[in-house]
């Protein structure tokens, strides 16, 4: 059997910058050299492009990364984001999956649920560990993408850096209508994640479950608006 792994778009700049480095190091020393490319072997298997079952369900709502979660909470929605113009607390309110991608994990992320980009933006800030999970959502450099889905929810996704995770990526623009389990963005490398969703829906996860992007359902959309409806 022949083992062929597509990398990720946004891990094609992170493998030749290695690349590089590992010529270099083998051309130093060949030890080196041999240590850089078993390196460079394993940010192939993270940065590759997994395969993955999606849901037959198409109102179901995946994981948009890789890894274990470590926190299930109910929360305001950052910056009180929600669609339309429901302004009751109840629609305010969100269920925050906190998700935590190790250095084994395949890091592309995905889309969660057919829609399209509202908003999505790097908030700067500090690169601390994230043991301290409370401290990284305060301290730490952030991007938000808030996704309003067919079905009129609203969902928002926040990537945290942290002392490997340097760089936040999503390039995917606002306005540009996004289909489920696609290609969203990563952090390089590892870091946490928040996904956050209406209070509504029910929950098909639980605290120390791992999590597969793409593939594993974490909740059912409510079917508040047609998707004939969206503007």
């Amino acid at each position: 059997m022949q083992l062929r792994w597509q990398i990720a778009a946004d891990g094609w700049i992170v493998l030749a910058l290695f690349g590089m480095v590992t010529i270099i190091l083998g051309a130093i020393h060949a030890p080196l050299g041999t240590f850089a490319l078993g390196l460079m072997i394993w940010m192939t298997y993270i940065l590759r492009v997994p395969a993955r079952l999606a849901p037959a369900n198409s109102a179901s709502i995946v994981a948009p990364a890789d890894g274990q979660i470590i926190a299930i909470a109910t929360v305001p929605f950052p910056g009180a984001q929600f669609p339309g113009d429901v302004t009751n607390s109840e629609a305010m309110m969100a269920t925050r999956i906190t998700i935590k991608t190790g250095f084994a994990d395949a890091h592309l992320q995905v889309v969660p649920q057919d829609g399209r980009i509202e908003e999505n933006f790097l908030i700067p800030g500090l690169f601390l560990d994230c043991g301290d999970v409370d401290a990284m959502r305060t301290d730490n450099e952030r991007r938000e993408i808030v996704i309003e889905t067919t079905t009129g929810d609203c969902l928002v996704i926040v990537q945290y850096g942290g002392r490997f995770a340097r760089q936040l990526v999503c390039e995917v623009g606002t306005g540009k209508f996004v289909n489920r389990g696609t290609a969203l963005g990563m952090i390089r490398m590892a870091g946490v994640t928040d996904i956050y969703l209406p209070t509504a829906l029910d929950l098909s996860v639980a605290v120390g479950q791992s999590t597969l992007g793409g593939e594993t359902i974490l909740a059912t959309t409510s079917g508040m608006t047609p998707a004939s409806q969206m503007v």
